[in-house]
């Protein structure tokens, strides 16, 4: 079709997938908000890094929505659906481009490894104070900084200087061309390592959990969703590199999008977890939902004595002053996630 101006999508079918997606992601971020104050009265910093990523996909969409014009009209000039215009005028298309598209990485990047930032603080507050898993956390998060700091210097330095990103000629040399695609494989290595880091790193601590081997499994497979951002981190490196802008946009908003959607999903294990800990979960959600009173599998425990003695010292208190509760009722941990 003419108006995919080589792109393989129409600009209104664009616009359509990714702010759709933006739509699910933000569903399942009020809903992870939601889940926290309701069930764990509190929020950790995975929730902060993860709204926080939220927010730049947004504002990246945002911009990719109103850069769209002039990329499928530029794109429709490449591939020569439109005819050249002045040179003076191609140049100035070029530098606009350019500046929406610094703009669209910086965000990019940014929001994408405040998703990884997400899962490795999930990590930490699910794995307590454990010292020798401490330092291998720490190790992987100077690893993955850095990682994200390589891939901002990309950004500013794919004109070989970053005096030269919005002059024409000095970003059009053959060498700066070599340079740029070098770069693109520079930055798919780094991010995928740290995609690597985010999965393996808690898997010792997963199986040396004392819990079923099907639980063992769910937990490997939440900590495996950077896998499905690798998959698509591949195919959008192999495009750019063609210089194909057959679906190249698509596929970079579509590693976003995923990539925040993803880091979504682990607030909503507890709501099909079979253990006797989320199912705790489950009915206070619910019960709080409903402003019903929270009776747990033993005795009854209302919601107000729960507010009062959410965490064990203070249920021990609470006890020996004689409220309304069970003396077999498992206090909820309030200091972790429901994960």
């Amino acid at each position: 079709m003419a108006d995919e101006a080589g792109q393989g999508i129409t600009e209104r079918g664009l616009v359509a997938v990714i702010w759709t997606l933006a739509g699910v992601s933000t569903v399942l971020l009020g809903g992870r908000l939601l889940i926290r104050n309701l069930v764990l009265k509190t929020f950790h910093l995975d929730d902060i890094f993860g709204a926080l990523a939220w927010l730049l996909m947004i504002i990246c969409m945002i911009c990719s929505t109103l850069e769209a014009p002039l990329s499928y009209q530029y794109s429709a000039i490449l591939i020569g659906e439109t005819p050249m215009p002045p040179e003076a005028e191609l140049e100035s298309m070029t530098i606009k481009l350019r500046r929406w598209g610094v703009a669209s990485q910086m965000l990019f990047w940014t929001s994408l490894y405040c998703v990884k930032f997400s899962f490795m603080f999930l990590y930490r507050t699910a794995s307590g104070a454990r010292s020798e898993y401490g330092k291998a956390w720490l190790g992987g998060m100077v690893y993955i900084t850095l990682c994200y700091g390589i891939c901002l210097i990309g950004v500013f330095g794919q004109c070989g200087d970053a005096r030269y990103l919005w002059t024409f000629a000095q970003c059009s040399t053959p060498y700066v061309m070599g340079l740029d695609a070098k770069l693109i494989w520079v930055d798919y290595a780094f991010n995928v390592t740290s995609d690597l880091v985010v999965v393996i790193l808690p898997m010792p601590v997963i199986w040396r959990l004392h819990m079923r081997l099907k639980q063992k499994l769910a937990l490997s497979g939440i900590c495996s969703l950077a896998i499905i951002t690798i998959a698509f981190e591949t195919v959008r490196t192999v495009k750019l590199y063609q210089e194909n802008n057959n679906l190249t946009n698509l596929y970079s908003y579509l590693e976003l999008l995923v990539s925040v959607l993803t880091s979504m999903l682990p607030s909503y294990r507890f709501l099909i977890s079979p253990s006797d800990k989320d199912r705790e979960y489950r009915r206070l959600f619910w019960t709080r939902i409903t402003l019903r009173s929270y009776h747990s599998a033993s005795s009854g425990y209302s919601m107000q004595n729960y507010d009062q003695t959410s965490r064990p010292a203070e249920s021990q208190r609470a006890i020996h002053k004689g409220l309304e509760t069970s003396q077999d009722v498992p206090p909820l941990p309030t200091g972790r996630n429901p994960v």
